[in-house]
């Protein structure tokens, strides 16, 4: 149903802008450009004709047969009688329309009126004309009318704006119906070239969220410069104060990397690097660019020796066939559209190969070989098939895209439950609450990098009989290689073996050696670790598998670094001791403290960190993180302190009252002898 509505809605758009068909006006004369004769060259003669005789020294042949490239200079020529009402008519107005920039009119042999310098070679691009001359000129009824153009065909003309005679009062308003009428049968066209420039900036908006789709920006740009073409043509019909020096300059540019456009993005979409072949390709379609050289003020011999090989067939036909090769190149696309298993690359494939017929014909046009027709005519409306075949693609790949962002926005549902279900184990690596060890001090600062990060510490305190001898706990501080999803799902592993471990191990190497082979292997994955075993006494041993070293009251406490865990199985962590007194403070921290970086690339360093190890954990870090201010952070940042308790003595009351008590327990040693 809904395609039915909105083809009656199509239908009723082609109704509404339909012109009505003009009856031939009453006292005007058009001249078709089909009934010209033109003359290659530059001939003053051209101009002049014996209206007796009609003896000429203008050699001339029709100007619909003027086979191949048009050449700099050219006179075009039509003689015409008057009809009666022209012919008493005092003054006559020449309209003169489509005709490039620069021209000089003659009636009769006798210059009436010029449009652009033929010395800067430069005019406006709207070349809408009228040229007044009395009918008198006119000998016996008859006129030669003759126009000295500067043909480049760098610059568009509409062919269908045919010059037209009418007496001074009616030809402004001949003209004016003639562009209404034009604008009226071309508003479909027009509108496909403005909805297919959205298309185009739409995709260079996706491109802009997403820059590692190439084949976007590729497209994109194909339908934003494409319709910049037919702004060019509409300057001829309407007054856009478009100098025709800007028309050639947007002409040779867009014709040149249309070519290489197009087979950027075929491989863009492939996914793969563009052969050399077609890099010679894209090379000959930029041949265009030598057009710009007719925009240097040459002096006039250079300037039209110039111009004769830029407008040579050898060029000309060479840059076709690069755009024709081009175009072709879009086959390579179907084979991947339609042996997907995704519906909707099927359609990219059919709106590819009604793409590719149609560019591919307009190409054949260029070189003189048998093609279909550019334009389709509807309701008298005139629509280029180019604009047509390039906005079908384009919404096509709209559609495309739609159902591509439906899947990415299924894939990012899936991949927010496994962030969700990451969070989760993130709080069993970092724990949000530490474990309490009698005697000592604990605090902890963790600042990821993302969602969840490689960092990961553990406080597992060890059962022990009430020995000041026996280990109280492990403290383990570590960094595995990598962020993300797959570092966390590391460090899970880890830390789950810890909690095993420990029960086992009685000593950081001993638990070092255990981590060391369960990494081992496993695809690249390593980590650096440093563990510290505590007692009740305030004795720390440590183990270090190239983990930064720990602070002790503000200094570097050197330990081995040895190789990380995971790369070699032939290695021994060794083990340090230290004392830890009362007031003491330990500081653990991982790489991302150190390696802080801020907008000039420096690095916060073993300096800075070692200035502020005997701080708070969270001083620490927050001075890392906020050092790198401006700058993404990197890499996670973990501080562990560990301070030992002083040792409360008791107030004297307190000790009267102990003393009191402890002699209600025990009398008889409170009656023994002393």
């Amino acid at each position: 149903m809904k395609y039915w509505i909105l083809s009656g809605l199509a239908s009723a758009i082609l109704i509404l802008a339909t012109p009505t068909a003009d009856a031939q006006d009453p006292g005007v004369l058009r001249l078709p450009w089909n009934q010209w004769q033109v003359h290659d060259g530059d001939n003053p003669q051209c101009a002049q004709i014996d209206i007796q005789s009609g003896a000429t020294a203008c050699t001339v042949k029709p100007l619909n047969s003027n086979s191949g490239w048009t050449r700099p200079n050219q006179w075009q020529r039509i003689e015409v009688t008057l009809p009666a009402e022209l012919q008493s008519t005092p003054q006559l107005g020449l309209l003169v329309r489509g005709e490039f920039p620069v021209y000089e009119v003659f009636v009769n042999g006798q210059s009436i009126g010029s449009s652009g310098n033929f010395a800067t070679r430069q005019g406006p691009q709207y070349t809408h004309a009228i040229f007044s001359f009395p009918s008198s000129l006119a000998r016996q009824g008859r006129l030669l009318i003759a126009i000295h153009a500067l043909n480049v065909h760098t610059v568009t003309r509409i062919d269908r704006f045919a010059p037209a005679l009418a007496s001074i009062d009616r030809i402004e308003t001949v003209g004016d119906l003639d562009t209404l009428n034009y604008l009226g049968s071309s508003l479909l066209h027009y509108l496909c070239y403005v909805a297919m420039f959205s298309a185009g900036f739409l995709f260079l908006l996706l491109y802009s969220v997403n820059t590692r789709l190439h084949e976007y920006f590729w497209l994109g740009a194909r339908l934003c410069t494409l319709p910049l073409l037919r702004l060019c043509d509409l300057a001829l019909v309407a007054d856009l104060s478009m100098p025709s020096w800007l028309a050639r300059a947007l002409y040779a540019i867009i014709n040149a990397t249309q070519t290489f456009i197009a087979i950027e993005f075929v491989f863009s979409f492939l996914g793969r690097p563009v052969p050399k072949f077609f890099r010679a390709i894209q090379l000959f379609g930029g041949l265009y660019l030598v057009y710009l050289v007719l925009l240097i003020p040459w002096p006039a011999p250079v300037y039209y020796a110039i111009a004769g090989v830029t407008e040579s067939s050898v060029i000309q036909e060479v840059a076709v066939w690069a755009q024709l090769l081009s175009a072709l190149g879009f086959l390579l696309l179907l084979p991947v559209c339609f042996k997907s298993k995704l519906p909707e690359m099927r359609w990219i494939g059919a709106a590819t190969l009604f793409f590719t017929v149609e560019e591919s014909t307009r190409m054949l046009t260029f070189i003189r070989l048998p093609s279909l027709p550019q334009d389709l005519f509807w309701h008298g409306q005139d629509i280029d098939l180019r604009g047509l075949s390039n906005l079908l693609f384009a919404i096509v790949m709209l559609v495309a895209m739609t159902f591509r962002l439906r899947r990415i926005q299924d894939r990012n549902r899936d991949i927010e439950q496994e962030m969700s279900a990451a969070r989760s184990i993130q709080q069993i690596l970092i724990p949000d609450q530490l474990p309490t060890i009698p005697g000592f001090t604990i605090e902890s600062a963790y600042l990821p990098a993302q969602e969840v990060g490689g960092d990961f510490f553990q406080i597992l305190p060890i059962p022990n009989s009430g020995d000041s001898d026996q280990p109280s706990a492990f403290i383990i501080l570590g960094d595995v290689s990598g962020k993300g999803l797959k570092a966390a799902m590391t460090v899970s592993l880890i830390v789950g073996s810890l909690r095993a471990f420990t029960e086992t191990y009685r000593s950081p190497g001993a638990l070092l050696t255990s981590l060391n082979r369960l990494l081992h292997g496993r695809g690249g994955d390593f980590a650096t670790c440093l563990v510290l075993m505590i007692t009740p006494s305030g004795e720390l041993t440590l183990a270090n598998a190239a983990h930064p070293s720990p602070y002790l009251d503000g200094e570097e406490f050197p330990t081995e670094p040895n190789l990380p865990l995971g790369i070699s199985l032939d290695i021994t962590y060794s083990e340090a001791k230290l004392q830890l007194s009362p007031d003491q403070r330990v500081t653990l921290v991982t790489d991302g403290v150190v390696e802080a970086t801020n907008p000039s690339r420096e690095l916060f360093g073993f300096d800075r960190t070692q200035t502020v190890s005997n701080q708070s954990a969270s001083f620490v870090a927050e001075a890392a993180q906020s050092f790198g201010m401006g700058a993404p952070q990197a890499d996670d940042i973990t501080v562990l302190t560990i301070a030992r308790a002083p040792v409360a003595l008791p107030r004297p009351r307190e000790i009267l009252k102990y003393r009191d008590k402890k002699a209600n327990l025990n009398p008889i040693a409170e009656n023994s002898p002393s």
